[in-house]
Order: C-alpha cells, then structure tokens, then sequence
C-alpha cells in the first residue's frame, strides 16, 4: 500500500457529518480487496466480512469513522453572503479560512469574510467573534447565490492533505479517515493469514454528531468485541502536563476507562509488548467521547478497546499525524487479531 496516496484518497474529498456517501464510495473500495463481502449502508456506513469459517466463531469489529467536522448553510444574503453553523469547529480559527461549499450544482469555493484590521474598533482583535455572526462570501451576486446555494447544504475546509519534514502528514479529515487507513494495513498484514474469529470492519458515520452509524451497525452486527480507533491528543509547545496529551511518534495510545474494558485494554498492552511495539497508556476520563460508547451498551453489552492515533491540531484544516504511528496502529491492531481466539 502507497500510505500517503491511500490517505489522501480518503481526507481529500468530502463527507461532513450526515453526508458521508462520498468518501463512504472510496473507503469501500479500498475495503474491497481484504474482505470476503463489502457493503454500504443506508447511513452511508461501510461494512466489511472476514469470516474464519470456523463453527460457533466470535466476531470482532474494527471500526473508525469517516465522517469530518463541518458547516451547514442557514440563510443566503442579498448581497449573496451565506450565514452558516458550525459542526464541531472551534470558531477562532475560521475568519480568513478557505471553505467548500456543497451545492446541487457541485461544490463551489468560497470564504469565511473577515474584517482587515485597518477597519476594526479598538479591542476588536481580542474578541472571539461567534459563529452565527460571520459570514461566507462566494463571490456571487445575491440572485446568483440563492439560485445555487440552499439553507441546508454542507460545507467544509478546503485544501488538500500534504507532507511536512520528519514522517510528518497534514490536512483535514485526518481524524478519523487516518485511522480507518490504519485498519486497511492491518488488513493488509492479516492477507493469507488463519484467524479464529470473524472479522468485521467498519467505516461508520456521524461520530460526530453523535456516534449514530456506529450505533446502528453495532445492533445490526451483534459484534462480541470490537475496537474503537480513534485520534487523541498529541503533545504541541503549548501544552501543560494536565492536558492529557501523547508523543507523536510514541505509537498507539491504549486507553483505560469506563469505555475501554481493563482486561480488553491490557490484552492490547500485552501483545504491544511482545512484538516490541512502542505504545503509549491513556486514562480515559468518563466525559471523552468515542464510537465505543455507542458500541457498548447495544443489546447484552459488547466487550469494547479504544486504540488511539496521536494527532495535533484536531478539528483544524491543519491536523498533523507521523505515518509511523499509523503503520504501528495498523501492526498491533494485525498482531492482536491474529492472536486472538475470542476469548480475554
């Protein structure tokens, strides 16, 4: 697998929570190839079946989402400005920044406005402006505008996912389509290889907003075990010792916590340590959210992990993971389910 094109074939197009089908297409296609069946459902959720062949098998799910943070379109201007809210975007980035929006017509580029600083009242600059009163600018002309834009439409960062020095990859989406990449080197690794349980693989929508896909295809699946891979914090200059963050290049995170299962999570620390896999240990507190909170409680309860994948600047066009973390993610998740016969 050609990683950095794998990636980029995933973050570079669209699919903001609620509108995955897009990027769900691609992720299904790169599934293909490793899975007895594929499908897609009626979320947009991409499901994947190894099965071992084996009488009276557990199932294990592997999941990561495919959604990405984003807008929705709540009126157009007459001057042919749009007002927009955001999905989980921290509004202090946005002013200046380079949206798409999602149009019948196709996506077109546009503009979050900003006010130059020649024109601002004093202590202008340090105040947060919120959300609801900023404004896209299309470059249209109002008429041309509420022809092509309608309340309701999606729209998310522009740009396109590049390398930076030291293994370094950044772009938007990597969280969490980094991860479901993370899956398919696993996948890669297990090709022509004898499992003892049946695999099912997950590419699940609207985490976002709620863990809703992952939810349903969990009813659905009736999973025994199943892990979350997810992206966590990874160490910036700025960061205090209290702010739970990780090393980028430290490996994968494993996380402790009401949502991660202790023998599932030390099973995953064990074999880390015998294939000599660099990992680093997580206490998740209550309040963080993951797919496998949605996961867990479905029917009698699945037996549920959360692997994380270090990344800065989450929920920013300019999230920055190092590749190495991805392909030791990919090789515990490969170890792990090869060794395992469904039983902790």
């Amino acid at each position: 697998m050609e990683l950095v094109n794998t990636i980029k074939s995933l973050t570079d197009r669209y699919g903001v929570s609620g509108d995955e089908y897009g990027v769900s297409a691609q992720a299904a296609e790169l599934l293909r190839p490793y899975m007895d069946r594929v499908e897609v459902d009626k979320l947009g959720n991409v499901i994947g079946y190894r099965s071992c062949g084996k009488e009276g098998a557990k199932k294990l799910l592997l999941d990561a989402h495919l959604d990405q943070i984003g807008f929705v379109i709540t009126e157009v201007l007459e001057e042919g400005f749009c007002r927009f809210i955001g999905m989980g975007v921290d509004p202090r980035m946005l002013l200046g920044s380079e949206l798409t929006v999602l149009t019948k017509e196709g996506p077109i580029p546009a503009v979050v406005s900003c006010i130059p600083p020649h024109l601002q009242k004093a202590g202008d600059n340090k105040k947060a402006l919120p959300i609801e009163e900023m404004v896209l600018d299309l470059g249209m002309s109002g008429e041309k505008a509420r022809e092509t834009v309608r309340v309701g439409d999606y729209a998310a960062f522009a740009g396109e996912a590049f390398q930076l020095k030291n293994d370094l990859l950044c772009g938007k989406s990597m969280d969490d389509r980094a991860c479901f990449v993370c899956i398919l080197l696993a996948l890669e690794e297990l090709q022509g290889k004898e499992l003892d349980v049946d695999l099912i693989v997950l590419g699940s929508t609207k985490e976002e907003v709620g863990g809703h896909g992952a939810r349903a295809r969990a009813y659905l699946d009736a999973p025994d075990y199943a892990i979350a891979i997810d992206v966590c914090h990874a160490r910036t200059g700025d960061n205090k010792p209290e702010d739970r963050v990780f090393d980028l290049g430290g490996g994968p995170v494993i996380g402790f916590g009401s949502n991660s299962m202790p023998k599932f999570a030390r099973r995953l620390c064990e074999v880390a340590r015998a294939k000599e896999i660099p990992y680093q240990p997580e206490a998740v507190p209550a309040h963080s959210g993951t797919n496998a909170w949605s996961i867990q409680p479905i029917e009698g309860g699945v037996c549920t992990a959360v692997v994380s994948l270090p990344l800065r600047y989450m929920h920013s066009p300019v999230e920055v993971l190092k590749l190495k973390d991805m392909k030791h993610v990919g090789h515990l998740l490969a170890e792990f389910t090869l060794g395992f016969d469904g039983n902790l």
